[in-house]
């Protein structure tokens, strides 16, 4: 049974594939925070400048929801995101590579908005794909 909670966390990640930012004003809650604090600000502007943001640097874009858990007021997601990098990102113009990574994000809704999502992804993963290398230290 899909809980509301749920169908907000859905909404967000919908506003993300798509690119459509009316939705973020439904999934997210006025004061909603991201730990860590996007680069973009919080609160749904934040959210929506960061989704034009992606969209411009990867192509393409599709989010696929592996996992998702809902206990009281926490959803919990795992998600792979794919897409083509086609923009600037991480530094890099784009280079038309395929990228694929994952993220875990845990979602506080109250009141059928997401107030906080804390997120972890795999930045490493983005960066040897589009080209960045790492080197040892001396």
């Amino acid at each position: 049974m899909t809980t509301d909670n749920e169908i907000a966390v859905r909404r967000s990640y919908e506003a993300l594939v798509t690119g459509d930012t009316a939705l973020v004003d439904d999934a997210l809650a006025p004061d909603w925070e991201a730990v860590p604090p996007l680069r973009t600000g919080n609160g749904p502007e934040g959210w929506k400048a960061t989704i034009s943001h992606l969209h411009g640097a990867l192509g393409d874009l599709t989010v696929e929801i592996e996992n998702i858990v809902v206990n009281g007021d926490m959803v919990a997601v795992m998600a792979v995101t794919r897409a083509k990098h086609t923009g600037h990102l991480l530094g890099v113009e784009g280079t038309g590579r395929e990228v694929e990574f994952r993220a875990a994000d845990f979602h506080r809704v109250l009141d059928g908005r997401i107030v906080r999502t804390w997120h972890l992804e795999d930045y490493f993963a983005i960066a040897r794909q589009i080209g960045l290398e790492f080197t040892q230290g001396a």
